[in-house]
């Protein structure tokens, strides 16, 4: 894929793999006519594994709504972000070749609520082996797949999350067979500013949709959802539109990632922030500062999120000076111009009530600065400007030294070098 803007986005119906998980094998002949009339022929056989019953933890991005989460998530539709592009197609729900014209997601997220079920409680994840869920036993459905048809790399043994489900909510919730290809699609993003995706330079990612919007309740409490993302694979024929009927009453499922959060009308982002306890936000002054002098201003400081820490100058003498996060318990008005600052120490400021210094500042510029540093493209830029101007400065000394030498009148130049000579010196401070 190619790269892309800063600020844009794009988005794929979807991305196959080269090769889907199976066996395969690579035949090679070769005919030399002149030294051997016979060709040399050799294979190789390979196998390309991919996850069917299990997936790694790691191939997960992120989840929305959050995990373990509260919040107004009555109009979202759930989704799973994959690490890999290429993973809601990498299997079939048939086991046949995927159909490149019309690709089909093998995977599905489902959202449950406590109102599905009978009793009102969401059902847990049960731990089985892979036999438990290919031949569950009287009265469970599971995928139509052969144990026999299991590559090397797979095992009866195997250990995967299973779930169960009453097959009247499972036909009723299960996305339609033609509904699937709508349900994934590939997004790429700029990841130049995230930090959790700077490994990730492509940028690409897979993304899987849920069919339902998650159940919210009107009080404080409640609202809770169960995600599940789910193998579909095996099932086709008992899907939405197609022939089969399942007999059984409940259904077995593989859960290769699940999750949980709650949906709560009233609660939005906007109300968590007023409503935060802004004296999370602050530090209890020290007990020796309550019956000294000047301690009501000790007081104020500390009331406004200041903490007194150990400070060491330039010169090397050790002070104490106030120090605050950017997370303050009240509210700032933010500042309309912002000046340039040559370093660190020009950010300093002098809190004449206390006579200490304040580094909240000073801080701040350091770590955007060391931020800057860490952004090789930043880094490559603020290089590649300095050469240029060192350049620039040395080829005018050059030419004021060839103007000396053959005694061209050179004031004006000797004047121009001394303030390129000054500009050179404060930007590489």
């Amino acid at each position: 894929m190619a790269d892309l803007e800063r600020g844009l986005i794009q988005f794929f119906q979807a991305c196959l793999p080269p090769l889907v998980p199976g066996e395969y094998r690579i035949d090679v002949e070769h005919t030399i006519r002149e030294a051997r009339p016979e060709p040399f022929r050799t294979g190789l056989d390979f196998s390309v594994a991919g996850p069917r019953f299990t997936l790694n933890p790691a191939d997960v991005y992120s989840v929305y709504p959050p995990a373990n989460q509260a919040g107004a998530y009555g109009n979202t539709l759930p989704h799973i972000v994959l690490v890999r592009r290429t993973l809601p197609w990498e299997r079939t729900l048939d086991g046949s070749a995927p159909d490149e014209k019309n690709p089909c997601p093998w995977l599905a997220l489902l959202v449950l609520s406590p109102s599905d079920f009978p009793n009102s409680e969401l059902p847990k994840m049960d731990i089985r082996k892979v036999q438990e869920l290919l031949r569950p036993g009287h009265g469970i459905k599971g995928p139509d797949l052969n144990t026999t048809e299991l590559k090397e790399y797979e095992s009866v043994d195997d250990l995967c999350n299973t779930i169960d489900l009453p097959t009247s909510l499972f036909t009723s919730i299960v996305p339609a067979k033609a509904d699937l290809p709508y349900l994934a699609h590939v997004r790429q993003v700029q990841t130049d500013k995230k930090e959790t995706a700077s490994l990730h330079t492509e940028g690409c990612f897979s993304v899987v949709l849920a069919n339902r919007f998650p159940e919210t309740a009107k009080g404080r409490d409640g609202g809770r959802n169960l995600a599940v993302l789910v193998s579909l694979e095996g099932l086709h024929t008992y899907l939405h539109g197609e022939a089969g009927i399942i007999r059984e009453k409940t259904v077995r499922l593989a859960v290769l990632a699940h999750w949980s959060f709650s949906s709560q009308g009233q609660t939005t982002f906007k109300t968590l922030i007023s409503q935060l306890d802004t004296g999370l936000l602050q530090l209890p002054p020290p007990m020796n500062t309550v019956a000294a002098e000047g301690s009501d201003d000790v007081k104020h400081a500390y009331s406004l999120g200041y903490t007194a820490l150990t400070h060491r100058i330039r010169n090397g003498e050790t002070t104490v000076s106030w120090y605050r996060g950017p997370l303050v318990p009240l509210f700032y008005r933010k500042l309309d111009v912002y000046r340039s600052l040559p370093c660190p120490d020009a950010a300093l400021r002098y809190h004449y009530d206390t006579g200490l210094l304040d580094v909240s500042y000073a801080a701040a510029w350091q770590l955007g600065r060391l931020l800057a540093l860490q952004s090789p493209l930043f880094a490559q830029t603020m290089y590649r400007t300095r050469h240029q101007e060192r350049q620039r400065v040395y080829a005018k000394m050059e030419e004021a030294a060839q103007r000396q030498q053959y005694d061209v009148p050179g004031n004006e130049m000797s004047e121009y070098l001394a303030q390129e000579m000054g500009k050179l010196t404060n930007e590489l401070k």
